[in-house]
């Protein structure tokens, strides 16, 4: 028997499952293909990927040539450098691992004829590509190179960075120093730069002091209404043969709180649940016994990130006050502490402000993880 899998789940989901987002991709790729660069920051897990990846893939409709870089994923900077040279010269190769087969073929030339046709007028010293050479003139070259590459073709070029706070791990703090002074003389290319570490994006982008202050325009990720959900799930759920409750739909949205990935998960569940149970309706039953186990599957990541909240005595406080819907500030404790606790949580996007002097959880399912632990 053949089980359709009807929610995505774990990486970036396609077009189809991108919700009530329309608005906000037109804006972007609006702003992008006119050569504006923008920074999107948020926590991980609420969609900014897949964003990004349906932008791409909107851009390539309209002529463009587009790079993806995922910095997440490098550890050095000669990674670096060979990642960003990838991603451009896929555009005219085709191949994801350009420079990977050029080293290979570096000492049979012969065997590399037709990519050294392709490229031969990006101008490449095929010996810069192989290991133990000038790093600093591989890196100049692979920052440089979109641009290079967008006006020999005369195309617009829009590169996204994934991770971009994770550069200075990478390369040190200078990298930022680096890259503005190429990417500010680029004439043919613009930017997104996503992050997860919004008070990392904010230091960056915002503060005068840094090398890309003001270089791109940080714009918010709207929220999903609640009615583009239950439409979305009422949609999967009847493409499958299942009969729709709208009050099971709502409480799916309910318990999630609309968070993009752990809304998919307790869907996913959801649906399997009814094809264990051989059910043809949704349930409030079977929506409970859907969240139960999409919080066990969730557990190892939440646990993650209570050890991390721990290790500050302060923020753990403060978190299970939040959690617990009890008042943030404590006669017990220096209103400058719980200050600096509240930043903590913030800047980790675990909270958010809701009111004056009133936070709540960006990810309900983390609240009530939390609130069992101290039940």
């Amino acid at each position: 028997m053949k089980i359709e899998k009807l929610f995505p789940l774990g990486g970036p989901v396609p077009e189809e499952d991108i919700v009530d987002r329309e608005n906000f991709l037109n804006s972007l790729t609006t702003r992008l293909l006119g050569g504006q660069s923008i920074t999107l920051a948020g926590p991980r897990r609420i969609g900014k990927t897949s964003l990004a990846l349906e932008v791409l893939r909107r851009l390539k409709k309209e002529g463009c040539y587009t790079a993806f870089v995922d910095l997440f994923r490098i550890s050095d900077r000669r990674g670096f450098a060979l990642s960003l040279i990838d991603a451009c010269l896929e555009n005219r190769t085709g191949i994801t691992k350009t420079a990977s087969e050029l080293i290979k073929n570096i000492k049979n030339i012969a065997g590399s004829a037709s990519l050294a046709l392709k490229l031969r007028d990006l101008e490449i010293d095929f010996r810069l590509l192989e290991r133990d050479r000038d790093e600093d003139r591989l890196l100049d070259y692979a920052l440089d190179l979109p641009d290079v590459l967008a006006g020999k073709e005369k195309k617009q070029m829009v590169v996204v960075f994934d991770e971009f706070q994770e550069a200075s791990r990478i390369a040190g703090r200078e990298i930022y120093k680096k890259m503005r002074a190429h990417f500010q003389m680029h004439q043919n290319v613009s930017y997104l730069f996503l992050g997860s570490k919004e008070d990392l994006m904010k230091n960056i982008f915002a503060t005068s002091k840094q090398a890309f202050y003001r270089f791109a325009l940080t714009l918010p990720i709207p929220p999903i209404p609640e009615d583009a959900w239950t439409e979305y799930i009422a949609g999967k759920f009847d493409s499958a043969g299942f009969g729709i409750d709208e009050d099971s739909i709502r409480e799916i949205v309910k318990l999630t709180g609309g968070h993009p990935q752990d809304t998919m998960i307790v869907c996913s569940e959801v649906y399997h649940s009814l094809l264990e149970t051989f059910e043809k309706k949704l349930s409030l039953e079977t929506v409970r016994i859907g969240y139960e186990r999409a919080l066990h599957a969730l557990s190892p990541l939440f646990d993650r990130i209570i050890d991390e909240i721990n290790e500050n005595p302060h923020s753990a406080r403060v978190l299970k006050r939040i959690a617990r819907r009890e008042r943030v500030y404590s006669r017990k404790e220096r209103p400058n502490n719980i200050k600096r606790a509240i930043d903590f949580l913030m800047a980790k996007g675990i909270i958010e402000k809701s009111g004056r002097g009133v936070y709540k959880f960006t990810e309900p399912m983390l609240q009530e993880y939390i609130l069992r632990q101290l039940s």
